[in-house]
């Protein structure tokens, strides 16, 4: 019998690999745009709201997660930063802190009119649709 057999191999360029799947839906990332980008957007259109604060800090908590990801991936388009989740799971999730903070359909029409990334209208760009737009 070999004694190599049944051994695992070590991954010594396991660091080094780029990596071009999202993190939270596990599809490969077709439109590198980082969190850190969409998220200066959504931080700015925010601020007409009385629940800017609310919703910046509940970010911020995301933010600071995802940006101790350090595994090589597919670079943003605009500042070339390591993209670890695609912009559709990011602006999701962006789009369930505007529901959770309950700034009303007219908000969330305006939210998935700007920042949509669902190019397959088969997620929340239903809703958007639902509301009338499109």
């Amino acid at each position: 019998m070999n004694p190599k057999m049944n051994v695992a191999k070590q991954a010594y360029n396991l660091e080094k690999e780029t990596h071009n799947d999202c993190l939270s839906c596990g599809e490969n990332i077709n439109h590198p745009i980082c969190p850190n980008c969409i998220a200066k957007a959504f931080n700015q259109w925010t601020k007409k709201f009385p629940e800017h604060h609310e919703l910046k800090g509940k970010l911020n908590i995301f933010m600071k997660h995802h940006n101790h990801n350090s595994g090589e991936s597919k670079s943003c388009v605009h500042c070339g930063n390591n993209v670890h989740i695609c912009p559709y799971c990011f602006t999701e999730h962006l789009y369930s802190l505007i529901k959770e903070a309950g700034l009303g359909v007219r908000a969330m029409s305006e939210f998935l009119f700007i920042f949509n990334f669902d190019f397959e209208h088969n997620g929340y760009s239903q809703e958007l649709e639902a509301y009338g737009g499109y």
